[in-house]
């Protein structure tokens, strides 16, 4: 068919003249010098005078290090503050600690008169305790005392899981000076276990279980009514 073509087109499907030979730039592997290869006999000397090598701390053992180390300090900060608490000699502490109730979680936004105003619904107040840190900044909690105890009572039963400024807060009986052996949650006493320790112990959800305790056994409603109807008499219009 290309001989058909005229001159123009059959001159595009003439082959080109074949490339002209170029030396190779470079050897083949095989073709190259191979380096000499010798023993280390002779180096063994050099070794054994060679200085050792420092060992390298990990990633891993680093924070390995760092853990045991806050948990030592922790640990000696506890032991230095359990020698010199004692809830008994706070002049800042309410006069009657059966009638005291302590509010926790608190928007740091609160004041006093929010507390008073939202408790003053159980009963007459005595006073409020607003707890603040060394540079006098409220650090989340308060305690109430009431005239009554029967007050303290009601406050504690309904008071809890109330919103104040929109925060959830937490209301419980003053414990430090009612409970024998009581541990605030700085010298890793408290209710609940979301601080227990690390990521596998902590739990998520609240709760005020004693951690010390063992778990109480999961109480599963058991139905022992008869399934099995088939003594009875079938049931008709007229039964």
């Amino acid at each position: 068919m290309t001989s058909r073509l005229p001159p123009d087109l059959f001159q595009l499907f003439t082959p080109r003249p074949p490339l002209a030979p170029v030396p190779p730039t470079d050897r083949a592997p095989d073709d190259k010098p191979k380096p000499a290869l010798s023993g280390i006999a002779q180096y063994v000397s050099e070794l054994s005078q060679a200085p050792l090598a420092t060992p390298v701390e990990t990633p891993k053992q680093r924070r390995d290090r760092i853990k045991r180390e806050h948990a030592v300090l922790a640990r000696d900060n506890i032991i230095r503050g359990l020698s010199t608490w004692d809830p008994s000699l706070n002049l800042q502490a309410t006069e009657d600690p059966y009638k005291t109730i302590i509010v926790a979680r608190l928007n740091y936004d609160t004041t006093e008169n929010d507390l008073r105003t939202e408790f003053q619904a159980f009963g007459s107040i005595a006073s409020i305790k607003m707890v603040n840190d060394m540079d006098g900044n409220f650090r989340g909690y308060a305690f109430v005392e009431f005239e009554r105890e029967a007050d303290m009572r009601e406050a504690f039963r309904r008071a809890d899981a109330m919103r104040i400024l929109g925060r959830r807060v937490v209301v419980d009986v003053e414990r430090g000076r009612t409970v024998k052996g009581w541990l605030p949650r700085r010298f890793a006493g408290g209710l609940g276990g979301t601080r227990l320790g690390g990521k596998d112990l902590n739990q998520k959800e609240p709760g005020r279980f004693d951690p010390t305790m063992p778990p109480e056994p999961e109480r599963r409603y058991v139905d022992n009514r008869s399934h099995d109807r088939s003594d009875k008499p079938p049931r008709g219009r007229d039964s």
